[in-house]
C-alpha cells in the first residue's frame, strides 16, 4: 500500500479513478506531475534521471499478478482487508476531483504506455477488494457481475464516513469508540470476510512460554540417560552416593575429621561419646574363681547362673531368661547341649596369646596417615578413620540415630558444613565431579520416611545454593525400596546402623498412620556383642568402641559371625587381626558359644539397648522435638469396634450378652513414644495401622527386610516370621502365615533405596517433581510442598 501516495490512497475507486472503471488503458496514460504527490516525485527523482522510474516494467508486475493487457487481466482470488487510517476521509474528496481532471485530458490519447506502479497497484487492490474472480455458482449473495460497481464505491465510500464519524462522536462524548453492529446488507452481499470469534476452549498463548512459575513442570531437564543425575542416600554410617546410570552406587564412611586450632595433648584412653557407656571388663581374680567353681558342674543351669557377674540387673535378668530359652529349643529339636560350655570358653580365652605379624607379611594391612602429612584443616571418607594421631583432629559423624547429630554439634549451620564438605570430596574422589560442573547435574535426595522439615529444607538449600546442583528431587527411602525392588506394595522394614523405620507402601505411596521410627540398629547389636565377648574373656582386652579401629573390627566381627541358626550355636574357634597405628598387626584366636546368637536379639529386647547407650534429648536441641519412637500419624485415642453378637433364635427368654470388643488400631501405651519398642511390635503396630484387614493381610505377605543391620545374618526371617505370628492381633485371624521377601535379582539390601532413587529419577512420571535452582531461589521450601508426592 505505500505506492498509494500519502493523498491518493483510496485512488483505485472508480469515482475517484473512471479509467479504471472503464477498464481503458488510454485512460491510464497521464502525466507524471498531475497523478503522483510530492512525496512520489522526490522518490522518483532519487531512483534515476529517468523521469519515469516510478514505473514498473512488464516482468515485475507479471510477478505481482497484474496484466498489462486490458483485455486479459490477472486478478488473484484472494480477498484481502483494507486498512484505512483517521486522514483518508478527508483526503477522499479532494483525491476525487483530481483524479477526474487530469484522467479526461489523457482519454483522447493513442499510444499505449505503461501504467504506473501507482495505478498498477491501485487496480491490483481494487481487483482484490471486489473478487470478481469469485465462483459465482456457489451462491447467489456472492454474484457480483449484476452490480453496477458505482455502488459499490458509494457503499464503501458510505460505511467508512458512517465508521470515523462514529468515532469522532463517541471521542468527543468521552467515552469509547466500541463498535455495536456489522456493516448491514454490504457485509451479507459482498464476499468480505468476516471476523470469526475464537472458542475459548482452544485459545492458547505463547507468552512466558519458557517461565514455569510455582506449578509449571520443569520440562527441560532430561534425565534419560542417567549421566547428569546423581543420586544421595545419607545414613548413620555411610553415604551411599553415585551415577543414576550405575548399577551399584560408592559407600564411603559419612563421616568428617578436623584439625584442631587448638593442639590437645594426646591421652592414652580416648573417653566415650555422650550416651555411650563402656561395659565394665571383669576382674581375672573372679572369673578365675568361678571357673575352678565350674569344673565340676555338668549342669548348664547353674553354669549359666555361674558365668553372670555382677553388672546391670536388666542386662542379667534377661540374658538368663535367653539363654535358658536356647536351651530348650536345642532340647526341643533334639540338638545335644554341651555341658560346661561356658567354662571351656573363658579357660581358652584366657590363656590365648597374641601372634605378631610384621607389616611386610600383612596383605591386608592399613595404609595409616600420618598428621603432618595432611592437606588442609578438613579430611573426609577413609581417609578420616586412617588418621594416625587422634590427638590433632576430631572425628565427627553429621548424622546419628537417622537425624543431625546434637551430641557433637552446636548448630545446624555446623552439621552442614561437614556435610557439604563430606559429599562435595565424595563426588570429586569417587566420580570424578569438579565443583564447577555440579552446576550442569541433578541430584536425588534420599529422606527417612518420617522426617524433620527443618532438615529437609537446610539439605536442600545447601543442594541447590550452596553446592549448586541445578535440579533437586526428594523422595521417601521406603517408596525408593519398593522401586528398586520393582514390588507394588509392601511392608519395608529398614535396620540400618542407628535406626529402624517400618512403613507400609502401596503403589509407591507411604501410607502416613503406618510410619514408625525407633532408634537402635546394628550398632546396638555390635555394642551386646562386645559386652557378651567381654563376659567371655575376650583376648583383646585393650578394645575400646570410642576409638574407630576398634569400632571397626568388632562391627566386622558382627558381620562375620552373628547368626540365629540353632545349627550354628556350637563352641566355635574364630580369629581375628588387629591393625593399630605405628605397629605390628595381632593375630588373636578365641572361642564362643551362643554369644554370635544372644547378639542379635536384644532387637526384641530394648532394655539391653538402653544399658549400653541412652538416646540423647532431642528436645532440648536445635533439631527439634524428636523421640526415640516416632510414629506417623495416629488417632488421638484408641478406638475400638463392637462386633454383633450372634445369639440363637428360641423361645426361651432372652439372656443379655455382652458384645466382645475388638481392638480397630494397634496403639501402645502412650509412654511407648519416650522409649524403644521392639521389633517385632513395631512392624505389628505398622501392619494394623496400614487400612483394612485385606490391606494387612497383604502386608503380612509381603515383608521386605533391607539395611545392614540385620539383612545378613543367617536365619533371621524365620525368627522374625514366628515372633511375628505369636503376637498377631487378635483380630486377624485369617492371617495363618507371614512371608518376608528376599530382594530379587539378588541385589544388595543396603543398596535397595539408592536404586530406587536411580529407577524413579529416570521415569516420565517424575520430571513434575524436580525442583530447579531458580525456583528454589524464587519460591523456597514451598516448592516442596508442591512437587513431591508424599504428606509435607
Amino acid at each position: 500500500m505505500s505506492g498509494l501516495g500519502k493523498g491518493r490512497k483510496y485512488a483505485w475507486l472508480p469515482e475517484s479513478n473512471p479509467s479504471a472503471l472503464s477498464g481503458d488503458m488510454a485512460g491510464l496514460q497521464r502525466s507524471d506531475s498531475g497523478d503522483k504527490t510530492p512525496k512520489a516525485r522526490r522518490k522518483g527523482r532519487g531512483r534515476g534521471k529517468d523521469s519515469k522510474a516510478g514505473a514498473l516494467d512488464e516482468q515485475h508486475l507479471d510477478g505481482l499478478g497484474i496484466s498489462t493487457d486490458t483485455s486479459e487481466v490477472q486478478i488473484p482470488s484472494v480477498v484481502a482487508p483494507v486498512e484505512v487510517n483517521d486522514a483518508s476521509n478527508a483526503s477522499i474528496n479532494a483525491d476525487t476531483n483530481a483524479s477526474t481532471s487530469n484522467n479526461t485530458n489523457d482519454t483522447s490519447g493513442t499510444t499505449r504506455r505503461r501504467r504506473s506502479r501507482k495505478d498498477s497497484v491501485d487496480d491490483l487492490v481494487r481487483s482484490r477488494f471486489i473478487n470478481i474472480n469469485t465462483q459465482s455458482e456457489a451462491s447467489p449473495l456472492l454474484r457480483t457481475d449484476h452490480i453496477p460497481q458505482a455502488s459499490i464505491t458509494r457503499n464503501v465510500r458510505d460505511a467508512i464516513t458512517s465508521e470515523r464519524s462514529a468515532a469522532r462522536t463517541s471521542r468527543s462524548n468521552g467515552e469509547p469508540h466500541v463498535r455495536t453492529e456489522r456493516l448491514g446488507p454490504m457485509e451479507s452481499t459482498y464476499s468480505f470476510p468476516a471476523f470469526v470469534p475464537l472458542s475459548q476452549r482452544s485459545v492458547t498463548s505463547t507468552m512466558r512460554r519458557g517461565d514455569h512459575g510455582v506449578g509449571g513442570p520443569s520440562g527441560v531437564f532430561d534425565t534419560a540417560s542417567g549421566e547428569n543425575v546423581v543420586v544421595i542416600h545419607p545414613g548413620s554410617r555411610w553415604l551411599r552416593i553415585g551415577r543414576a546410570s550405575e548399577a551399584v552406587p560408592r559407600e564411603v564412611p559419612h563421616v568428617a575429621a578436623r584439625r584442631l586450632r587448638v593442639q590437645v595433648p594426646r591421652v592414652s584412653e580416648p573417653t566415650a561419646p555422650v550416651g555411650l557407656k563402656e561395659p565394665p571388663v571383669p576382674s581375672p581374680h573372679s572369673a578365675a574363681e568361678r571357673t575352678a567353681m565350674d569344673v565340676d558342674n555338668s549342669d548348664s543351669d547353674s553354669d549359666t547362673e555361674a558365668f553372670a557377674y555382677a553388672g546391670d540387673s536388666s542386662v542379667d535378668s534377661t540374658l538368663s531368661m535367653l539363654r535358658t530359652a536356647l536351651k530348650q529349643h536345642q532340647r526341643h529339636s533334639k540338638r545335644k547341649v554341651p555341658s560346661n560350655a561356658y567354662s571351656q570358653v573363658i579357660s581358652y580365652n584366657r590363656n590365648t596369646r597374641a601372634e605378631s605379624i610384621h607389616e611386610h607379611n600383612d596383605p591386608y594391612r592399613v595404609e595409616w596417615i600420618d598428621a603432618s602429612e595432611v592437606e588442609g584443616d578438613c579430611v573426609t571418607g577413609e581417609a578420616a578413620l586412617r588418621i594416625a594421631d587422634d590427638g590433632q583432629f576430631v572425628s565427627r559423624w553429621p548424622i546419628r540415630n537417622g537425624c543431625f547429630n546434637i551430641e557433637e554439634y552446636a548448630s545446624i549451620e555446623d552439621v552442614l558444613g561437614d556435610i557439604e564438605s563430606i559429599w562435595t570430596q565424595a563426588l570429586d574422589r569417587e566420580l570424578s565431579i569438579q565443583r564447577n560442573h555440579i552446576a550442569q547435574l541433578g541430584v536425588v535426595l534420599v529422606i527417612p520416611d518420617i522426617f524433620n522439615r527443618t532438615e529437609v529444607e537446610a539439605l536442600a538449600c545447601m543442594l541447590l545454593q550452596r553446592m549448586g546442583f541445578a535440579h533437586l528431587l526428594v523422595q521417601q527411602s521406603s517408596a525408593l525400596v519398593t522401586f528398586g525392588a520393582g514390588f507394588s506394595s509392601a511392608c519395608v522394614v529398614d535396620v540400618g546402623a542407628q535406626k529402624t523405620s517400618i512403613t507400609c507402601v502401596e503403589d509407591g505411596h507411604c501410607s502416613p498412620e503406618s510410619r514408625v521410627t525407633t532408634m537402635y540398629g546394628g550398632d546396638d547389636i555390635t555394642r551386646f556383642l562386645y559386652h557378651l565377648f567381654v563376659r567371655s574373656h575376650f583376648p583383646y582386652a585393650n578394645a575400646r568402641l570410642s576409638r574407630s579401629h576398634d569400632w571397626m573390627l568388632l562391627n566386622d566381627l558382627r558381620e562375620r559371625f552373628c547368626t540365629v541358626n540353632l545349627s550354628d550355636v556350637n563352641i566355635r574357634l574364630h580369629s581375628f587381626f588387629v591393625r593399630t597405628p605405628n605397629a605390628n598387626t595381632l593375630k588373636y584366636e578365641f572361642k564362643a558359644y551362643d554369644e554370635p546368637y544372644q547378639a542379635p536379639l536384644c532387637l526384641f529386647y530394648p532394655e539391653i539397648m538402653d544399658a549400653y547407650y541412652e538416646v540423647p534429648n532431642y528436645g532440648e536441641s536445635f533439631v527439634g522435638d524428636v523421640t526415640p519412637t516416632r510414629f506417623g500419624i495416629l488417632p488421638t485415642r484408641a478406638e475400638s469396634v463392637v462386633e454383633p453378637a450372634i445369639v440363637p433364635q428360641t423361645d426361651a427368654i432372652d439372656v443379655p450378652v455382652d458384645p466382645p470388643t475388638v481392638p480397630h488400631t494397634f496403639v501402645p501405651d502412650p509412654q511407648a513414644q519416650f522409649m524403644r519398642m521392639p521389633l517385632d511390635a513395631a512392624i505389628t503396630h505398622s501392619i494394623v495401622h496400614s487400612g483394612s484387614i485385606d490391606r494387612a493381610r497383604k502386608m503380612y505377605a509381603s515383608i521386605v527386610i533391607v539395611g545392614g543391620g540385620v539383612a545378613f545374618i543367617p536365619g533371621f526371617d524365620s525368627l522374625l516370621s514366628s515372633r511375628l505370628l505369636q503376637i498377631r492381633p487378635d483380630y486377624l485371624p485369617s492371617v495363618d502365615r507371614i512371608d518376608i521377601v528376599a530382594p530379587p535379582r539378588d541385589l544388595d539390601p543396603r543398596v535397595l533405596a539408592w536404586k530406587g532413587g536411580a529407577v524413579l529419577s529416570r521415569l516420565d512420571t517424575a520430571r513434575e517433581m524436580w525442583v530447579s535452582q531458580k525456583e528454589w531461589a524464587d519460591f523456597g521450601s514451598r516448592m516442596l510442598r508442591d512437587r513431591v508426592l508424599f504428606q509435607w
